[in-house]
């Protein structure tokens, strides 16, 4: 079969407006891309939406990756159509299949929705120490649909997002240590005042580095049948309480054996 002009010009301007199609969905990509950095991501553009850098990111992935297969999708079914395909068969499957999808993986859906909105409320980011339920750790990766905590011990955590329905974030704002120190009734009130305050003299010059206020004697916050308790308190960058605790309790133990001050109901023997 010999191809005439007519033939030659129909196949030219098919393959024209294939190729157009093609670049023309490239092209929108790469500027939806463009436009999406600049909203989000502060390094790209000089004003931007006031996003932490790493949520940024994470939030102008996920939207890239919903919107690039959406383009797909519709340069698909523009390129069959000018194969003279009928594309309506397949926007309707594809309507059935979604809703298949919507019946039968409802908790995948969920994942990719509550990490959507975890990202966009900026609940906890990378680095950021947190408890979920009975897990906690150092969030190492905030995926589209799970989130991977390290804990203390080194186990690696992964948590779907669909399953995440209470979180706790000790990386934002200060922290607060507080040590109770137990007092026998008998003990001198005045004196076991002064030392503390000196442990928090010298806690607070040791470790100023971690310190945003005190620490501080707060008083006698409870009566004990045996013992007073005497309380003390610090505010602390995050994740650093428990060095400042560790620090006070050592501190007043030396001051307290200086003193010749026993914990309740314990006598030294000389």
């Amino acid at each position: 079969m010999l191809l005439t002009p007519e033939t030659l010009l129909f196949v030219g301007n098919r393959i024209i407006r294939i190729v157009g199609i093609l670049l023309g969905a490239m092209l929108t990509l790469r500027l939806f891309t463009l436009i999406v950095n600049q909203v989000f991501i502060p390094n790209v553009v000089g004003k931007a939406l006031k996003f932490d850098e790493k949520r940024a990111r994470t939030l102008s992935s996920l939207v890239q990756s919903i919107v690039r297969y959406m383009i797909y999708f519709v340069a698909i079914v523009m390129v069959l159509q000018e194969f003279k395909i009928d594309t309506t068969s397949i926007v309707a499957g594809a309507g059935i299949v979604g809703l298949a999808l919507g019946v039968g993986a409802q908790s995948l859906i969920k994942d990719f929705i509550t990490g959507f909105f975890i990202v966009l409320e900026n609940q906890f980011a990378v680095g950021d120490y947190i408890v979920s339920g009975d897990m906690g750790g150092t969030v190492e990766e905030i995926g589209l649909r799970v989130t991977k905590l390290r804990d203390f011990n080194g186990v690696l955590h992964i948590i779907p997002h669909g399953a995440i329905v209470r979180v706790s974030n000790h990386t934002r704002g200060h922290m607060q240590a507080t040590v109770n120190v137990p007092v026998a009734y008998g003990a001198d009130i005045g004196k076991v005042l002064t030392l503390l305050e000196e442990a928090c003299e010298h806690v607070s010059k040791n470790l100023a580095e971690v310190m945003i206020e005190g620490p501080k004697v707060v008083g006698v916050v409870d009566w004990r049948s045996q013992e007073l308790v005497i309380r003390m308190v610090a505010k602390t960058v995050p994740l650093e309480q428990v060095k400042v605790e560790t620090a006070l309790r050592h501190q007043i133990k030396l001051l307290f054996d200086e003193a010749n001050i026993s914990p309740p109901n314990i006598q030294i023997i000389k």
